[in-house]
This record gives structure tokens, C-alpha cells and sequence, in this order.
């Protein structure tokens, strides 16, 4: 799948996520599919024209993410891009903001995923989630703007920086909602979701309604419907309460909206991966097939050096030393060209990952080389779920997205780090 057609569909999968959390229902502090809640100048079709308005929107901030190549510059030049949808947004409305939010969180999600397509990454939600922290680290220094000093964002964040909404969230990778994804992962049961969104996010939009007693309030309230025996009937009652109270749950709609992204996400690249990691249909139709065939998980075998304008010879060394450690496996496909191979497993896939995770732990090289395994549910095995550390920064050994959003090594650095390796290699 080349990149115009794969940005236009996680475009499709961001707007149908809006569509989504609208149709959702009933939604306690937000309007859905029945009624319009505490927000007397909202409904349904005004939210529908809003969707309709950001087409388009995603596709751009990819696209642009996609040519940039440092996060800080990413996050400047997606900046203009969402303000012009927020004019969209506000005209198909009438001035009505109805996901200005949105139209953040799902922006920088859009500009995470577009640079992991050029980086040429196995994308999981856990690699968008840590692209997103490296393009919002910077996230709060808008306060310091003579603006934003007077704003409702910098009152919350001087009082608790925890409340100061999407900016904390997005700053730290959406972990609320990755949470709220593991509860729907347990539930598949997205209303339940909501109401459990609702008792951990400390809401802004809340905030701003009925103050910091009227969070506490509702953040009880859905402790206890979540606690009840008769859920459906008590969300009603829910639900009721919150438009009498004024209550709204926008943020938690914000977070609603990425959960579903979540679960369209996973769901698409259960079947689709093949761009992702190999950028040839064929080598992924190969994975698939030797799965379905075989059974067996699949490691494949890739060179951890993109950008690097180095040799031939320099390549092949590093590839030949690491096929070494492969030849005990069957080899189902192998491009020399482009130093990447396909092998069928001996063993379990978590055995596997591990052995290969001592592997690049034990030699200096292997820092320059990527062995991955595939389960056969056609999922990739990270370190981090077998309770590793994430690799670490080819250069210094520091955490490597810290130095990537710092821009810490120049290419030159790069090459000094590749070469004490070779020479590492030939003793």
C-alpha cells in the first residue's frame, strides 16, 4: 500500500471514529444519537456537518508530517493546518465548537502515524503513542506566550498542571486513553468505557461547567454506575442527572474517540502491516501465507540504519554477521538488495523474542540490526510486554526518542558509533 492510499485510509478510520463517539448512546454530558444533553446549542446534525467539514484534514497533517523531518519542526508546520480546519469546523457549525478538540487530539495521532509511514516502522498503537509524546514534549511552552497567560488553559495549569486537558494528555502519550482501551479490551463494551472514562479523566470541559466539586461529583457518580448491578438502567438515570446538573463530558468524549481509533486501528493493521515494515506486498503476503501454512511464527531480519548514506560493503557486513546467527532457520524469502529476510520460527514466538532480545544485548552490532518476531495472530512481539527495556539510542545508549526529539547526535556521530561496531566485528 503506497502512502496516498494508506494516509486516505487511517483518514477514513479517524472519521469514522468521530462518527462513532457521536453515535454512541446514551452518553452521559454529551449529545449522541438520542438527545443533546447539557448542550442546548449542539444536536445530532451539527455534529454530523462538523465531521463532514474536517474531510480531508487528517490526509494533510499525514501528508505534511510525512516530508518533515524533525518533531519540533513537525509540530510547527502541522500548527496552520489545524487552525484552518478549525475555521471549517466553526463555519459548517455556525460557531459552534464541536471538536476543536478533536481536532487536536486526532491531528497529532494523524502526524505520529505519518511520520512512523516514512520512518518505515512496524506500527502499534504503543509506537504512535510514543511518536505523539516526542511531538508534544514541547507541549506547555505556549504558556509562556502573552496570550495564553490570561486563558482558562493556563489558570488550570498553574492550579494543577494534571488539569490542564489534552495538552497533559497528548504530552504523555494518551495514556488515559490507552488505560480506557485496556478496560474496553476487557469489557468490549463501549459504553461501559465511557462511564469509566469518565471516573479517572480529570475533565477540563467539566471543569469549566461546574468547578473542581462539580469533577468530584461526576467522578463518583460513574464509580458507583460502573459498581452497580443494573448498569443500562442507572446510565439512563445517569444520563438524566448530568443535563440537569449542566454536567459536560467533552474531554471524555476527546478520549472516547481515541479508544475507538484504537480499535479500528488494531483491527486494520491485523490485516494490513505489509507497508509498515516491508514496504512490498509480496513479502507480507509471504508472512501470511507461511503462517497460515505452517502454523509457525515468523522473525524476520532488517538492517536498523535508515538515512544512512553508507557503502555497500558496510551494509553486507552487517547483514552477512547477522544471518549468522539465522542459520539455523529456514529462510523463506530474502531480498540481498534491499539486506532484509523472512524466516519461519523454531519455537514458541515469546521464546524466540527473547533469545534475540539476549542476542542484540550480548553484540555491539546488533544495535544496527532489527530481528522481529511475529506471532501466528500476525502480531509483532515488543520487548516491553516480555518486561524488557526499549532499545536504547544507537549512539549515546540513552533513551532514543529523548535524542531523536533533541536532535542530540549528528549523522557524523552516527557513522563513528556504525564504525567502532564494525571494527568491533572484525576482532
Amino acid at each position: 500500500m503506497k502512502a496516498h492510499a494508506f494516509f486516505n485510509t487511517i483518514e477514513d478510520i479517524l472519521l469514522q471514529s468521530l462518527k462513532d463517539e457521536l453515535d454512541l448512546t446514551p452518553k452521559p454530558g454529551c449529545v449522541d444519537g438520542r438527545d443533546s444533553g447539557p448542550h442546548a446549542d449542539m444536536d445530532y446534525d451539527v455534529f454530523l456537518r462538523s465531521i463532514s467539514s474536517l474531510k480531508g484534514y487528517f490526509f494533510e497533517i499525514m501528508e505534511v508530517s510525512y516530508r518533515k523531518n524533525t518533531f519540533d519542526d513537525t509540530f510547527e508546520a502541522i500548527r496552520p493546518i489545524g487552525m484552518k480546519y478549525e475555521e471549517k469546523m466553526y463555519d459548517a457549525t455556525n460557531g459552534i465548537n464541536t471538536h476543536k478538540g478533536a481536532i487536536f487530539t486526532l491531528g497529532v495521532i494523524a502526524s505520529a502515524i505519518g511520520k512512523l509511514y516514512y520512518d518505515n516502522k512496524y506500527i502499534t498503537i504503543d509506537l504512535i503513542s510514543e511518536y505523539v509524546k516526542l511531538l508534544c514534549a514541547n507541549i506547555f511552552d505556549d504558556f509562556n506566550k502573552k496570550e495564553m497567560q490570561d486563558s482558562n488553559g493556563m489558570r488550570i495549569y498553574q492550579y494543577n498542571a494534571k488539569h490542564s486537558g489534552i495538552r497533559y494528555e497528548a504530552k504523555n502519550g494518551f495514556e488515559t486513553a490507552l488505560d480506557a482501551y485496556d478496560f474496553y479490551k476487557d469489557t468490549k463494551d463501549f459504553l461501559r468505557t465511557y462511564v469509566y472514562i469518565i471516573s479517572t479523566l480529570d475533565d477540563t470541559t467539566t471543569i469549566n461547567r461546574v468547578g473542581e466539586s462539580g469533577l468530584a461529583f461526576s467522578k463518583d457518580y460513574a464509580k458507583k454506575v460502573l459498581d452497580s448491578e443494573n448498569f443500562d438502567e442507572e446510565l439512563k438515570a445517569m444520563d438524566k442527572v448530568y443535563t440537569e446538573k449542566n454536567i459536560s463530558t467533552g474531554g471524555c468524549a476527546d478520549t472516547i474517540e481515541l479508544v475507538y481509533f484504537f480499535k479500528r486501528m488494531d483491527d486494520f493493521l491485523a490485516s494490513y502491516m505489509n507497508d509498515f515494515l516491508y514496504n512490498k506486498e509480496e513479502r507480507w503476503g509471504i508472512i501470511t501465507k507461511a503462517i497460515q501454512d505452517c502454523n509457525k511464527p515468523i522473525i524476520t531480519l532488517n538492517l536498523n540504519i535508515k538515512g544512512m548514506h553508507k557503502d555497500k560493503d558496510e551494509y553486507e557486513r552487517l547483514y552477512k554477521a547477522a544471518k549468522m546467527y539465522l542459520s539455523s532457520y529456514e529462510c523463506i524469502y530474502e531480498d540481498e538488495d534491499a539486506y532484509t529476510a523472512i524466516y519461519l520460527a523454531n519455537g514458541e514466538a515469546i521464546n524466540e523474542k527473547k533469545n534475540f532480545i539476549h542476542l542484540e544485548e550480548e553484540h555491539d552490532f546488533m544495535r544496527f540490526v532489527d530481528i522481529d518476531v511475529i506471532d501466528t495472530n500476525l502480531k509483532p512481539i515488543s520487548r516491553t510486554e516480555l518486561g524488557y527495556a526499549k532499545r536504547t539510542c544507537i549512539v549515546c545508549g540513552g533513551d532514543r526518542f529523548t535524542c531523536m526529539r533533541e536532535e542530540r547526535h549528528t549523522q557524523e556521530d552516527f557513522n563513528a558509533s556504525l564504525n567502532a561496531a564494525l571494527l568491533n566485528l572484525d576482532k
